[in-house]
């Protein structure tokens, strides 16, 4: 019985070493198999989340917390919970993970975003001081805190975490972006450029965040910002940002300026691109082609040559365009030729007064144009004919084209400026071109009912003539015998004038739009203009005044949006009464 029992027992001895051998061979094939399947959770998560299945993403976020997706569950754990109003659910398995692995910052975070929703304002502050005990040498708590107050506009707290962050670690080095924050919400703008500054040299992607803080920036304080940003040494973080604040402060030549004197690499024409983007938005055409210059000299590419020299057009400077984007680049490739480079091309020419180089240019590239192309094209040199007034001339290089040319939108151009608005009418709307002259072409063929206006073609005829001075005076002579569409024919005067920065004259029109015409399309945007001018003008009573009367006025207008924003920036300039 003895032996059988010692035998036994050494039987089971055995079995018990070989589980354990077994345990220790299979444990992390298992462990791995389970994390596998915790990951698998967690992508069925993500994809029930995405279809607005809170419900049953919540427990498969909930499974996947001890996986190696544990951070990225515990954030999509926190998006469903706060979908389906349960943030509270969220705080026992905060407690769990935090106490598994204390040095985990997001795990942190989360816990004070939580806390701080509902609204559980001292456990908030023992979470933040537990986190400052476990690790007393990180800025995290200190940053994570004070962004949580400034996004609650709680500037006072805020200042007094990144005070004791100071106190504490001895340096504020790594919070100058919440500094910079708070410094702006208090009003100190100096203070807050200094601390913009520091955080932009470390992360230029914070460039429109700066310049959207020290945007409400007063006129007084501005010069005192523009030479911090621009101190030595140059950095493209200080630079971009000065370069957005100025193009929001109305001084989109002063933002080139910030951008200019970078030093030539990626990083600078990145900026110079994006710039040169704005610039193209906003029809600073000038500015445009210089930014884009710059990013040639650094490094060529056709596409950056032909903005560089559509830029160039449109600023008037045709030769510049011929020299920026020449035919050579196409190394040969004569459809390249055709489609990229040729409308520049004869542009340039045409504007320059050589309609027929132009004429004689798109004729040995006519067999790789297609027929919407030839038209656009027709048009340009018909258009070189009209600036040496020359008509007859004009009238041929359409008929050139034979039928497609009589039919093109060239022809209906043609017969605009000759005042014969049935089929300017017909030949325009049909047409595949499109361009601000068409848009206002077209606006008014829609909205004048007569078949014939020669006073509208000879203002017309005279803008394309390239004399400005002249159309000013044509479309402000058509509207006095128009009155059906006078306050848009106002507004093309207007719209001239201002693009030769002769705001007293711009703002005479825009003042009669509003008083005679105030119910017409183009009373919201004179109105606009009008306030934009006087702010340039230093009356910022008078552009406030206008700005209030638009919203009030004209409440279904487009327009609101840019009024609403020009009025707060407005206001934050304008010094608090008494």
């Amino acid at each position: 019985m003895e032996g059988r029992g010692n035998g036994g027992r050494l039987v089971s001895a055995r079995l018990v070493i070989a589980y354990l051998f077994a345990v220790a061979i299979l444990c992390p094939l298992t462990t791995r198999l389970f994390a596998q399947g915790d990951t698998i959770s967690f992508y069925k998560a993500l994809d029930l989340e995405a279809s607005g299945k809170y419900r049953d993403a919540a427990p498969l976020y909930r499974a996947s917390l001890h996986s190696a997706a544990s951070v990225n569950a515990l954030l999509g754990l926190e998006r469903v919970y706060a979908e389906l109003g349960w943030t509270d659910s969220l705080v026992a398995p905060l407690d769990t993970l935090i106490a598994a692995d204390p040095r985990e910052e997001t795990y942190r975070t989360v816990q004070l975003r939580t806390l701080q929703s509902l609204a559980r304002g001292a456990d908030l502050q023992r979470a933040f001081d537990r986190w400052v005990h476990d690790m007393p040498n990180s800025p995290a708590p200190y940053r994570e805190y004070a962004r949580l107050l400034l996004d609650k506009n709680q500037t006072a707290s805020a200042d007094s975490v990144l005070a004791l962050a100071g106190k504490t670690l001895g340096t504020t080095r790594d919070l100058q972006l919440e500094i910079a924050q708070a410094r702006a919400a208090e009003g100190q703008w100096l203070e807050s450029a200094h601390a913009w500054r520091e955080a932009l040299i470390a992360g230029d992607y914070l460039a429109q965040a700066a310049a959207y803080a020290l945007a409400p920036t007063p006129p007084s304080s501005r010069p005192a910002i523009r030479d911090i940003f621009l101190a030595p040494p140059i950095e493209v973080g200080p630079r971009r940002a000065l370069a957005d604040l100025e193009a929001t402060w109305g001084s989109p030549t002063d933002g080139w300026t910030a951008l200019r004197d970078l030093p030539p690499d990626s990083a600078a024409a990145d900026a110079w691109g994006e710039f040169a983007t704005r610039a193209e938005a906003d029809e600073q055409w000038a500015i445009a082609r210089s930014a884009l210059v710059s990013i040639l000299q650094w490094r060529r590419t056709p596409d950056v040559a032909i903005r560089a020299a559509t830029a160039a057009l449109n600023a008037g400077d045709p030769a510049a365009a011929l020299q920026l984007a020449p035919l050579s680049d196409a190394k040969g490739d004569s459809t390249v030729a055709a489609r990229s480079y040729l409308p520049i091309h004869a542009r340039a020419l045409a504007a320059l007064g050589r309609a027929a180089d132009a004429e004689q240019l798109v004729a040995a590239y006519d067999r790789f144009l297609a027929p919407g192309e030839r038209d656009a094209l027709a048009r340009t040199v018909a258009w070189g004919w009209v600036r040496k007034g020359d008509m007859t001339h004009a009238r041929a290089a359409l008929a050139a084209a034979g039928a497609s040319g009589d039919s093109s939108d060239a022809a209906g151009w043609l017969a605009l400026y000759d005042g014969n608005l049935k089929t300017a009418r017909t030949l325009l709307r049909g047409g595949t071109e499109t361009s601000p002259e068409l848009a206002l072409a077209l606006g008014l063929i829609a909205r004048l009912k007569a078949d014939s206006a020669p006073a509208i073609g000879h203002a017309f005829l005279t803008l394309a003539k390239g004399d400005t001075a002249a159309a000013v005076t044509a479309f402000t002579a058509a509207a006095a015998s128009t009155p059906t569409v006078r306050s848009l024919l106002l507004a093309t005067a207007a719209h001239l004038l201002a693009a030769q920065h002769k705001d007293a004259d711009a703002v005479a029109l825009w003042t009669r739009i509003l008083d005679r015409d105030p119910t017409t399309p183009e009373a919201p945007g004179a109105e606009l203009e009008l306030a934009r001018a006087l702010r340039r003008q230093g009356n910022a009573a008078g552009a406030q005044s206008h700005l209030e009367h638009l919203i009030l006025t004209y409440p279904e207008s487009a327009l609101l949006p840019q009024a609403r924003r020009e009025l707060e920036l407005l206001k934050s300039t304008i010094p608090p009464a008494g």
